[in-house]
């Protein structure tokens, strides 16, 4: 038996920082020397940063990256190590994964399809590589098989695997019996079950082993990746790591036989006349790196992967599970946030404007989790240290429910609390408003909530000055479609956590973790309706509607890019119990809130992407500022069901 023992790594990186993350990838090296590995796989751009945008067109991001390669090689002896980075030819840039081989660069496999589509703008960066080889440095490059001691190996780059046309089946005709992915792929709740699957596919199809490797946590300020990584052969399954890791990095490891793939593929009629068409094939160059010793895995470990009975499958999994959605939901944002935190590198602790809502409770309880998750949670103990929560009351509105509630959040969860009245300066506040308007019978109702929002902000953010945090914006992404946010009060600060997250998420997650933790002060707090508690008696959803009409009315016509009419005719089924012609009155007044409000969203602070619809305009979308929808209002007036 071809026994392999093969490792696929999730790393933490940073971009442009080269010594750490070099010396994260020397820790994972030696690891995988220490576990016997014959081959690593590492993520995408691990060596850069994936996130690099705009950087990668500074000369010193290639050169500084290839530096960091070629120092790499002395710590690869024995191994065989596949290492992301950018290269640059002439006026190209590649996204290239190198192959380092026994203490040598053997090549660098580039690149095909670029995604630049949702968060995706590889298109603006980086030049795709279309067939063949050439070299840089003096090493090969483009399209690449190696010929390593215990069998023959080649790599596409994560997009490349999501392709109708990925660069796998060419290879595999070609030759190549294990296929690497290191990947970038950001978390959604359950995509990695998505992966699961293509993995699957691609191992089953190709008839292959498949290793891959996905980033792990937040690299630049917006996205979260869910780390992971899998090896799959023919067979299935063979070792899969887990995702969303509190470590800096991890590693998991699985023997593969390759003698199967031989197996399967003189078995298998369909592969063979496909493997025949040479003719069809791009031309890929084939490395040989058949130098250094080759000792198979134990047989012993290779036996320990099957499953009790070898008839039975291993341990079933259930896709549409809503408690592991919110738990990795949950988990991603708080990675996201410990490790903005950690990386920007200029705080001493998370501030929280604590109103006794929802949104505010959500971010509470991240700030909690992820400063206990600080220097990889060695330090758990003192997070009480690093989070602070201050009430802001106006005795005119704020109700004595909200505060208490407020209190007994902070208290259950070991932090810090303190209120600060700011009666007065509201008072101040209108009276300048009224001086601006020749009167305070011309201040209208709108502007006397929006400036208690504005001493709270200013206020919020000089604490943040004087105390070195990190403001937390607790603004929900329900809000945001609608532009129920007060632009230079509520929305700005810091990092915004939870500015990708619809109301009723926000909610499912409070019960959630209520139920998963114990945290009887949750219940307080879900039991006081959503409020901005800035007029009189005021209920969030009679200013709007109720959430779960909202928040239907955003999934459909931003996420699904349905029609106004379509999305009231989905809504009259989806809520029978409400008013066909209310159903009708809500859509128009979202469609006309999500179109004028754009100016505010263009305005959010930095934002943590965790789901498909996102509504940031610098990461996955584009809206115009300036437009109109009345032609599309018009016809959803004249709507028939």
């Amino acid at each position: 038996m071809r026994l392999v023992n093969i490792g696929v790594a999730s790393v933490s990186v940073k971009v442009g920082d080269f010594s750490g993350n070099a010396e994260r990838l020397r820790a994972v090296i030696a690891e995988a020397k220490f576990r016997d590995v014959h081959l690593l796989v590492t993520p995408e751009l691990c060596i850069s940063g994936y996130s690099l945008e705009d950087r990668i067109w500074w000369p010193d991001i290639a050169r500084r990256s290839w530096e960091s390669l070629e120092a790499l090689q002395e710590h690869c002896n024995g191994i065989s190590v596949f290492v992301g980075l950018p290269v640059r030819i002439d006026a190209m840039i590649y996204n290239a994964a190198a192959l380092i081989h026994n203490g040598s660069i053997r090549g660098l496999i580039l690149k095909k399809y670029l995604p630049t589509y949702s968060i995706f703008y590889e298109g603006r960066n980086w030049a795709a590589w279309h067939s063949g080889a050439t070299t840089i440095h003096g090493v090969p490059a483009g399209e690449l098989i190696f010929d390593l001691p215990f069998g023959k190996v080649s790599a596409e780059i994560c997009e490349d695997l999501w392709s109708t046309n990925s660069p796998a089946h060419a290879r595999v005709r070609a030759g190549a019996e294990i296929v690497c992915n290191p990947s970038a792929s950001p978390f959604t709740p359950l995509k990695n079950e998505q992966r699961r699957r293509l993995i699957l596919g691609a191992a089953g199809s190709l008839a292959c082993v498949y290793a891959y490797s996905n980033l792990l946590g937040c690299d630049n300020s917006r996205l979260v990746f869910d780390g992971g990584g899998m090896i799959a052969s023919p067979e299935g399954i063979v070792a899969e790591g887990v995702i969303l890791s509190p470590e800096y990095w991890t590693l998991t490891t699985g023997v593969v036989n390759l003698d199967d793939v031989s197996r399967v593929r003189s078995e298998n009629t369909t592969w063979r006349q496909e493997a025949a068409r040479q003719a069809e094939n791009p031309a890929i160059m084939t490395v040989d790196a058949r130098d250094g010793e080759y000792a198979p895995a134990s047989v012993k470990a290779f036996a320990d992967q099957f499953s009790p009975n070898l008839f039975m499958p291993g341990e079933a999994r259930t896709v549409n599970d809503a408690d592991r959605y919110l738990e990795e939901l949950f988990n991603a944002l708080v990675l996201g946030l410990r490790d903005y935190y950690e990386k920007v590198g200029a705080f001493k602790q998370f501030l929280i404007a604590l109103s006794g809502g929802r949104d505010s409770a959500l971010c509470l309880l991240l700030a909690v989790h992820a400063a206990k998750l600080l220097n990889e949670g060695k330090d758990a103990g003192r997070f009480g240290e690093c989070v602070s929560t201050v009430y802001l009351p106006n005795k005119a509105y704020s109700s004595s429910a909200t505060q208490k509630a407020a209190r007994a959040l902070a208290k259950e969860l070991g932090v810090s609390f303190r209120v600060v009245a700011i009666d007065k300066e509201a008072k101040v506040a209108l009276e300048k408003a009224a001086e601006l308007m020749d009167g305070e019978g011309h201040v209208t109702p709108l502007a006397r909530q929006n400036l208690q929002a504005r001493v709270r902000g200013n206020m919020m953010l000089n604490w943040a000055n004087n105390a070195q945090g990190l403001l937390l914006v607790t603004s929900n992404l329900s809000e945001a479609a609608v532009g129920y946010t007060t632009t230079g009060g509520d929305n700005q600060g810091g990092y915004s956590p939870i500015a990708n997250v619809p109301k009723t998420l926000v909610t499912m997650l409070l019960e959630y973790v209520a139920k998963r933790d114990g945290l009887k002060s949750l219940q307080q707090i879900l039991d006081i309706p959503p409020s901005a508690e800035l007029a009189p008696d005021q209920k969030d959803e009679a200013d709007l509607m109720p959430y779960v009409v909202l928040d239907d009315l955003l999934y459909l016509f931003a996420r699904r890019r349905m029609s106004l009419p379509d999305c009231w005719r989905i809504l009259v089924h989806r809520h029978p119990d409400r008013d066909a012609e209310q159903l009708r009155a809500w859509t128009a007044h979202f469609g006309r809130l999500f179109a004028f409000n754009q100016w505010k969203r263009e305005q959010l602070p930095v934002t943590m992407k965790v789901l498909d619809l996102d509504l940031d305009p610098k990461t996955g979308f584009r809206f115009p500022v300036t437009q109109s929808i009345q032609d599309e209002l018009d016809e959803l007036a004249s709507a028939t069901l």
